[in-house]
Formats: C-alpha cells, sequence, structure tokens
C-alpha cells in the first residue's frame, strides 16, 4: 500500500472514530450508557433512572433533562507525550497521571502513537469524564471517572463492528492488483488473495489476460460504512484454465490454514516470490549480459524489479546465516532452509534480521534496495539446493499437512457450504463490475 494511501486510509479510521465516539456536537448521557454501562460511567444518572423506571407518586417530579457534555478530540505529534498533549486540552499533570496510572493495568498510554487521536469528555462545568483512545481497528481504551467514589476506571472495549459475507468477482485485465482496485475493493484483499494462492500463482509471471477469481469475504461495518475486511472464507482463482481454489478450516492444533477440495493445504513449504507485488526484469542465465561490469557472465537468479524500501519476505521458514554487506551483492541476508534449501535476497537498502535468528515464512526480513553492483532498485533473488544454484521459478516445494482424516468430514460439510455460496455467481464477470451478496452474520 502506498504511503498517500496508508495517510488516507489513517484519516478515515481516525474520522470514523471521532464520528462513532465523539459525536459532532456534544456527548449526551445516553451515549456513555450506550457504551459503558449506566452503573459504571455514571453513578449519579442511575438514581434518576430508578426514578423514572419506578412509577412515581404525583408530588414526585418528573427526572430533570440530562447534561450536555463537551466533547474535545486531538491528535497525538511525533514525539508527544500524553502528558503535554492532555495539557494543551487543559489537563493538568495530577489530572493525567491519575489517567495513565488508572491506564496502565490495561493498556499503557506512555506509549502512545504519533497520529493516533484520542477524545475527551468534559461536564458543562468544565471537568473530566471520560478519555478515549484507539488501541487499534478493533478496540478502544475508555477512562471515565467515577464521580461517586471519586475513582479512575479503565476497559478495553471493542468497536461494534457489523459483520457481512459478500462475495467479491473480478476478471483480470492487467493485474490482480489493478482488477481489485477497479471494482472499488481495497488492495488489502489483493494481498489476502495473493497469500492464499501464493505457493501455487506466482501473481508477477503467471497471470494471464482474462484470469478471474471469486471470493467469499468478510466485510467489518461501522456506522454502516465500510471499515476494513475480515477473513477470507472461500476463494477460487482460474490462471490460464486451471482452477485453485482454497477453503478456510481450523487445523488440529486450532490455527486456520487455506485447503483446496481434496483437503490438500495450499501452504507449501516455499512461496514462489519474496515481494508481493513486483515485475520480473531479469531472469535466471546462465549467461546474462550484466549492466554494471558490461560483460557476459551468469546471472543466477530472478531479479523483482520494486521501488526502493518495498518490503521483502522470506520465502520460507529457516534460519538467517548471512545478514551483512556482502561486496557486489550489496547488502544481503541468506537464509538456510530444510531440505537442503537456501534462499539469497541480495541489493537490500536495509535489513530486518540478525544472523543466528529464526524466520517464519512470510517474515519480513529486509526492503528492496540498489546496493552493491546494481543500476537501480530492485531484488536479485537466488536459490539453493545442496549448495548449487536452481532456477527459482521452477522449483517444486511439497505442500504442508492436509486435513487429518479424523476432521475430514467436517471439513468437507464446511466445503460444501462455501461452494454452493461460490457458485451463487458461477460466470467471471468484467473488472468494471462487481457482483454481491450480502449474507448477515449471526
Amino acid at each position: 500500500m502506498e504511503e498517500r494511501e496508508l495517510k488516507g486510509t489513517r484519516k478515515l479510521f481516525q474520522n470514523r472514530f471521532v464520528r462513532h465516539l465523539c459525536s459532532a456536537s456534544t456527548f449526551t448521557v445516553f451515549f456513555l450508557i450506550l457504551f459503558a454501562g449506566t452503573a459504571s460511567l455514571l453513578p449519579e444518572y442511575d438514581q434518576l433512572q430508578n426514578l423514572a423506571d419506578t412509577p412515581a407518586p404525583a408530588f414526585i417530579p418528573a427526572p430533570p433533562p440530562a447534561p450536555e457534555f463537551r466533547a474535545v478530540s486531538g491528535a497525538f505529534e511525533k514525539n508527544q507525550t500524553i502528558t503535554s498533549a492532555l495539557k494543551e486540552k487543559g489537563l493538568s499533570e495530577e489530572l493525567t497521571n491519575r489517567i495513565v496510572d488508572s491506564a496502565r493495568p490495561v493498556y499503557n498510554l506512555a506509549s502512545v502513537r504519533a497520529g493516533n487521536i484520542y477524545s475527551l469528555l468534559f461536564t458543562p462545568e468544565g471537568a473530566f469524564r471520560d478519555f478515549r483512545y484507539p488501541v487499534d481497528d478493533e478496540r478502544y481504551l475508555t477512562v471515565y471517572h467515577d464521580v461517586k467514589q471519586d475513582r479512575f476506571v479503565s476497559v478495553m472495549k471493542n468497536y461494534p463492528y457489523e459483520t457481512r459475507v459478500e462475495t467479491v468477482s473480478a476478471s483480470i485485465e492487467d493485474s490482480l492488483f489493478a482488477s481489485i482496485t477497479g471494482i472499488g475493493e481495497k488492495d488489502q484483499l489483493a494481498l489476502d488473495l495473493a497469500e492464499i494462492f501464493g505457493s501455487d500463482v506466482d501473481f508477477y509471471t503467471d497471470i494471464q489476460k482474462g484470469d478471474w477469481f471469486r471470493a467469499l469475504v468478510e466485510k467489518k461495518y461501522l456506522d454502516g460504512q465500510f471499515s476494513k475486511y475480515g477473513v477470507v472464507l472461500a476463494a477460487t482463482f482460474n490462471n490460464n484454465g486451471k482452477l485453485f481454489s482454497g477453503f478456510r478450516f481450523e487445523d488440529e492444533s486450532g490455527k486456520p490454514a487455506y485447503y483446496a477440495a481434496d483437503g490438500k493445504s495450499l501452504k507449501k513449504s516455499f512461496l514462489k516470490s519474496p515481494l508481493k507485488y513486483a515485475r520480473i526484469s531479469s531472469g535466471y542465465s546462465r549467461a546474462r549480459y550484466h549492466p554494471v561490469l558490461r560483460r557476459v557472465r551468469p546471472h543466477l537468479g530472478v531479479d523483482y524489479a520494486a521501488r526502493a524500501g518495498t518490503p521483502v519476505q522470506a520465502v520460507g521458514a529457516g534460519t538467517v546465516t548471512l545478514a551483512g554487506y556482502r561486496g557486489g551483492n550489496g547488502r544481503m541476508v541468506k537464509l538456510r532452509h530444510a531440505g537442503g534449501y537456501e534462499t539469497m535476497y541480495l541489493h537490500l537498502s536495509r535489513i530486518a534480521v540478525r544472523p543466528g535468528a529464526r524466520v517464519t515464512q512470510g517474515q519480513l526480513i529486509g526492503y528492496v534496495g540498489s546496493t552493491g553492483l546494481s543500476t537501480g532498485p530492485h531484488l536479485d533473488f537466488r536459490v539453493l539446493k545442496n549448495g548449487r544454484a536452481v532456477n527459482p521459478l521452477k522449483v517444486i516445494f511439497p505442500p504442508g499437512p492436509p486435513v487429518s482424516p479424523g476432521k475430514f468430514d467436517q471439513f468437507a460439510a464446511l466445503r460444501d457450504k462455501l461452494n454452493s455460496q461460490l457458485a451463487a455467481n458461477a460466470e467471471p464477470i468484467p473488472a468494471s463490475r462487481q457482483i454481491g451478496m450480502d449474507v448477515r452474520s449471526q
């Protein structure tokens, strides 16, 4: 995702956070009751509510209208502490310390992130009542003042997302990424699909015009607006006439994974590419003209053209045997894997691992650069088998463990259910259109 898209996504989330937790006008007691509970947030209001719920004698007046509260929001700046930020909003250092100390068992507010927003709630008289901070896109922290007991209470809460299961389908004219964004979906969905089928399909070399995909995707909505994706429940991908299917199912340990219709794991011991999105600029060759040395020499790897700073992932689990600068190879990482395999990642701008460290498949190990003998940003990716170079594009790696026999019937029932939903939109559609099926989650 490009930096400006990340900023746009963060800005959208911030706007929704403020709208959801801090209404455009003022907070009311009803809002506090809805999200924090009457008994904890407003003990005084309990008494009024009890009067309202109990038949009252004629001489007892109706409860007065709930007072309005003043909401204030802000965003933490780079290197700004919570103390300095809340001081700008009128809170004393003593009051801020009480908020931080109260929150510590739940969340450490000393480590607030720059750019994250927060909200404050004050009474009409200016007294502090509530502080809220988004911890991530699933939860937010609220610290409120229990006036009756004169104590601060901290609670971690989940956003009240509405989850829908929708079918997303498109044909591919150029790339998976372009097709996804072309139908109005977010690029995260392309990354999710590439991860599911990344062991069988190289999304830089294998994609053909006319390929298509269909996926059952969880989408999460906040206040009726799309906020983010959940998991992909099932997907099919047609690559040059060959159909791949994947169904999300929990293995024996309860860990979710994707399996083909016959129960075989879609996850191989190695991914087909160390980059999420890139294009091959130079292939494996025993005799290639070197653009820097200006002579013919072997190129025992595959060059992926990508922007400087593009994340590089380990194609398989293994151990870091080398991480540093090595002459013409520039900054490089070398991994040792099971089965006599080794992988090398050359010309990196930065390295994110250390020698001796264990890495998992898909783990970040560095960033694309142009160090060493290089004419521009790219990744030179190489694979060794028992010490000898092999073509990374032609290596066939074994799959992971299949669905166990004891759980296959359970898997088959789920597969058939998801498959019937996928089949509801059996025909591939143009990339400019989307067919959706809304199934409310229970």
